[in-house]
């Protein structure tokens, strides 16, 4: 009986700190669903919106789509990892980082996506505002960021369950809603010939087309197993991956590109509501903006859940309010720079981890005991440094996976020079 009451409180805590079971594993269309959802945000349409001032239709489709590949490539290997062995990006860092060094991994993704989950909503609210500016008292930016965002807490509170349940519904609402928008913004360009025929007078580059897709979800591929600790093996891990990143968020991509050339305004949402679109405009905005937010404050939560010994749920909550009344206000907006500088950080712990699993440990990560585990492993501690130094300093190529790379193979050759021995089973 004991033993029961166990198994559903580790359950109804959404397994933050433990294994997910292989009986509580989803379908490969369930994962694909809850990281498409997650994959679909209006960051997504705005950086669409950017490559529209510089690159044709072939160029943005190149720089959408090896972005998300590049996206597919480092999400999906974590994410695989995940579904392996069952656990969170913050819990798979405890074998390479320490039994208490990994608390900085999710300590970092704590902050980092909890404090996106608040200037998103205040986001929210201010466009909100923008879209229907006399409305009254509901649309008020203030009021409009908090209500957004105790509505993004409401699935997050449930944890997989919620998040799942949202999807399903959300994912193919938002790629009906958004594909009609992107069809009435080229017919009031003329038709697609029109539309295409636009050149953008921009001097943006695929190459710099390709950073801006990267740079906008890296964090959040980092955090990919997060999602995929629920897939029944690695295949799937991958496959829904592959589907939130090339397909997905490469649709949301183009999606706001297309708006944005052949309306010359900047924000899907927007362009729908100006061509007599409103309802479909109000769906894109709050379903797309909902998923990909209380995906944020689910990692927050499972960070936290790995330093407090505190209830998944009362976490997610507690940063809930917070997150809604920081964003509501607009004192979230002034930690954007400071976000963008912690966020830097998450790519090179991915990388750690990846090298520790498939490199290092060859993804075996069954200890015979897990106390033989150091506290602090401090080759992924100087390997991490070492990440957030290239991806501070060098400019060149793409900063997220600059430091991510140069982190996974600081931490083999050090890992090599002055090895960690551990048991397994």
């Amino acid at each position: 009986m004991a033993e029961e009451t166990a198994k559903v409180q580790v359950s109804s805590n959404d397994y933050a700190t433990e294994r997910v079971p292989l009986n509580e594993r989803k379908s490969t269309f369930s994962v694909a669903m809850v990281a498409a959802g997650f994959c679909i945000a209006m960051s997504g349409l705005f950086t669409g919106a950017a490559m529209a001032a510089g690159l044709n239709f072939k160029e943005a489709l190149i720089a959408a789509f090896v972005g998300n590949t590049i996206l597919s490539f480092f999400g999906g290997a974590i994410g695989a990892a995940g579904a392996k062995e069952g656990l969170s990006s913050s819990r798979l860092a405890i074998y390479s980082f320490g039994r208490e060094g990994f608390k900085i991994v999710s300590l970092v993704l704590a902050l980092t996506m909890g404090g996106w989950f608040s200037v998103q909503s205040g986001l929210f609210g201010n466009t909100i505002n923008a879209m229907f500016p006399n409305a009254g008292f509901i649309t008020h930016p203030n009021f409009a960021g908090f209500w957004g965002g105790m509505l993004m807490l409401l699935t997050a509170y449930f944890g997989y369950k919620g998040l799942d349940a949202l999807s399903k519904i959300a994912v193919p609402l938002i790629a009906i809603t958004a594909t009609i928008g992107a069809v009435a913004a080229i017919n009031s360009a003329g038709g697609l010939q029109s539309t295409m025929a636009i050149i953008p007078q921009g001097t943006t580059t695929i190459s710099a087309g390709i950073v801006m897709v990267v740079g906008s979800f890296a964090a959040g591929a980092s955090a990919q197993a997060d999602i995929t600790r629920y897939s029944k093996d690695a295949k799937t891990a991958w496959i829904a991956t592959i589907f939130g990143y090339i397909v997905a968020n490469t649709f949301i991509v183009i999606a706001g590109y297309i708006s944005t050339l052949a309306t010359g305004i900047g924000d899907l949402p927007k362009a729908m509501l100006q061509l007599g679109l409103g309802f479909p405009a109000l769906l894109v905005l709050i379903l797309a903006q909902w998923t990909t937010n209380d995906n944020n404050l689910y990692t927050s939560s499972l960070g936290l859940s790995n330093i407090f010994k505190v209830k998944k749920s009362k976490i997610t909550l507690t940063i809930g309010i917070i997150g809604s009344l920081l964003g509501g206000i607009g004192v979230a907006n002034y930690f954007t720079n400071w976000l963008s500088i912690l966020g830097i950080g998450v790519p090179p712990m991915a990388g750690i981890i990846m090298a520790d699993y498939y490199i290092i440990r060859k993804q075996n990560y069954r200890f015979k005991d897990e106390n033989q585990i150091p506290k602090w492993n401090m080759n992924a501690i100087i390997s991490w440094i070492i990440g957030c130094i290239v991806g501070f300093t060098i400019k060149a190529g793409i900063a997220s996976l600059n430091s991510l790379m140069v982190a996974m193979v600081a931490y083999v050759i050090i890992m090599k020079v002055r090895p960690i021995n551990m048991e397994h089973e």
